[in-house]
């Protein structure tokens, strides 16, 4: 038989559960007790001060006495635990001004594990582990701690600092997978924090890794889903998710790559060095460009055209490779020579 133990979630909402037994804590669910037993379950097993405790759960409120008001808050919830699924025992504990959650059961805190592998995050050095680390804290990451908690003040700095802490292992995560050319993993797992966490461009990531897999009607969904959101937000974007988006978006309208990648996939390798060092095909493109230049813009006196096809990461070729030919009588050598190369390539074929 599994041994049973209590279970807290407190991201995404709050559930507490011991085995198959859920603890209410009555109607009242934002109880003060019910903070108090939140807050210790951030630390389970550590102390908090009562001056701390007091702070968060009375820090904008006009209470005259600090100290009677936090007493009958612990008297409560220590009366509620008796009185719930968990086994007898004695869980709140209060010793020389420090309060702390203890007993004979195992807990499990969702927060308390996410705060411990953020820590691990930034000690590990190894970027498969790290990354390992990051896939199993984003797991535990199910939306904004407490969110109906979310106007008092000692919630929104917590749930402030984890979602630092989320994103930033987040995004590591998914820079690695993109790494590793794992764009499967990278747009299951960014479409997950684009429900978590919209408005924060994980979509971008989404869209970037379908584009990747050639998912290319679904890119543009997600891309229109963005553009729309933008605009209903105003524009309100970051400088970097601007940036993002126009980079995406363009991805999409030329699916086949940018100017850049075409340069790089018709970019010919192997070729020799020398003066019309270039392919036949090559060669026939260039004369074919320098006489529509020529063509239009008539007689270019005595200048020197550089040879040298398109791609070729060095510099234009010098020597013989340089052509040296004037107006019309250029353009007729031109003409001639590129009807023999014609004449090769055919041959060749």
């Amino acid at each position: 038989m599994t041994e049973r133990k209590l279970s807290v979630r407190m991201f995404g909402g709050f559930t507490a559960s011991y085995g198959d037994e859920v603890l209410t804590f009555g109607r009242q669910r934002n109880s003060k007790f019910g903070q108090l037993f939140q807050i210790l379950m951030t630390r389970p097993g550590k102390g908090f001060s009562k001056e701390e405790i007091a702070e968060s759960l009375y820090g904008e409120e006009a209470v005259e006495d600090l100290n009677a008001s936090l007493n009958n808050t612990i008297f409560r919830l220590r009366k509620y635990l008796k009185e719930s699924p968990l086994p007898s025992g004695d869980y709140l504990v209060l010793d020389g001004g420090i309060v702390r959650f203890a007993g004979d059961i195992q807990v499990e805190s969702d927060v308390h594990i996410f705060e411990k592998e953020a820590r691990e995050f930034a000690e590990e050095q190894n970027r498969r582990r790290k990354a390992e680390i990051c896939e199993r804290a984003c797991e535990l990451y199910q939306g904004e701690f407490l969110p109906q908690l979310a106007n008092e003040q000692w919630v929104i700095e917590r749930s402030r600092n984890y979602q630092k802490l989320y994103n930033r292992m987040l995004e590591y995560l998914l820079r690695y997978l993109k790494e590793e050319g794992d764009y499967r993993n990278v747009e299951k797992t960014a479409a997950r924090a684009a429900r978590l966490s919209p408005n924060e461009g994980w979509e971008i990531w989404q869209t970037d890794s379908l584009i990747a897999l050639g998912r290319h009607k679904e890119a543009g969904k997600v891309y229109q889903q963005i553009a729309e959101h933008a605009q209903e937000m105003g524009g309100f974007l970051s400088q970097k998710q601007q940036t993002q988006l126009r980079e995406v978006g363009s991805r999409i309208h030329q699916p086949e790559g940018t100017e850049k990648d075409i340069g790089r996939c018709l970019m010919e390798s192997g070729v020799p060095e020398g003066a019309y060092a270039c392919t036949l095909l090559g060669f026939l493109d260039c004369f074919r460009m320098l006489k529509r230049a020529l063509a239009r813009g008539g007689y270019c006196g005595l200048c020197p055209v550089p040879v040298h096809h398109t791609g070729c990461k060095r510099p234009p070729c010098k020597g013989e490779g340089i052509l040296r030919a004037a107006g019309r009588k250029a353009a007729q050598i031109l003409s001639e020579l590129s009807a023999q190369g014609r004449h090769l390539y055919q041959v060749q074929r």
